[in-house]
């Protein structure tokens, strides 16, 4: 440190510069204590250091291995016709039985967009556990029942149907949220309505 670096200068020009040998003497006296002083922490908190690491590997070791005893005993406890009472002895509680995600929510269609091309794309919305898929389902006029015709694009809740038959004067949808075997109510019906076929007469030559 700085003072240790004059220490020798005080000392030796002490009358030149104003101190006595009584101040000096006692200054380097209490800079060698300070110095052994700053040793020692730093000797402590190197050893701290290291003990501190040691603790760390230890208590990474011993957390791996009572995780494996611990996996041991609950497979043990699970093969056994007494599995809590065995828990109980090793200090373990049952592991609670997992809450099933809630089923999706009901959607609702919003809208739907007829292309130039013939296709309807509806956009719908709905909220539902991660994982949830979306199925449309459509029901034309000559139908008694909807039919399973795609699943919906998740992000963007919309689903376009590139298959309505040509001729055809409206279609029903509906979307109905699924998750695994988990399925949510399906939406209200949404009429889409395309217009009346336009029938051309025959010509009396063509009718002869």
């Amino acid at each position: 440190m700085w003072l240790e670096s004059v220490n020798a200068l005080w000392v030796n020009n002490a009358s030149a510069i104003g101190l006595t040998s009584a101040q000096t003497l006692s200054f380097a006296t209490d800079l060698i204590n300070a110095r052994a002083d700053f040793t020692s922490v730093e000797t402590i908190r190197t050893e701290s250091k290291t003990t501190t690491q040691d603790w760390y590997t230890a208590s990474d070791g011993l957390r791996t291995e009572a995780s494996g005893m611990i996996a041991a005993i609950k497979g043990f406890a699970e093969n056994s016709d007494t599995p809590t009472a065995i828990l109980a002895l090793a200090g373990l509680t049952p592991t609670a039985p997992r809450t099933p995600a809630a089923p999706p929510q009901q959607a609702s269609i919003l809208t739907a967009v007829l292309g130039g091309d013939g296709s309807v794309t509806i956009n719908f919305k709905g909220n539902g556990p991660i994982g949830t898929v979306w199925q449309v389902a459509r029901k034309l006029p000559s139908e008694t029942e909807f039919s399973f015709i795609g699943n919906a694009d998740a992000s963007t809740k919309s689903f376009t149907d590139a298959t309505v038959p040509a001729g055809i004067v409206s279609a029903d949808y509906q979307v109905q949220g699924v998750r695994g075997s988990v399925t949510g109510p399906v939406s209200f019906g949404f009429n889409v309505k395309f217009g009346t076929p336009v029938v051309i007469a025959a010509s009396a030559s063509e009718a002869a």
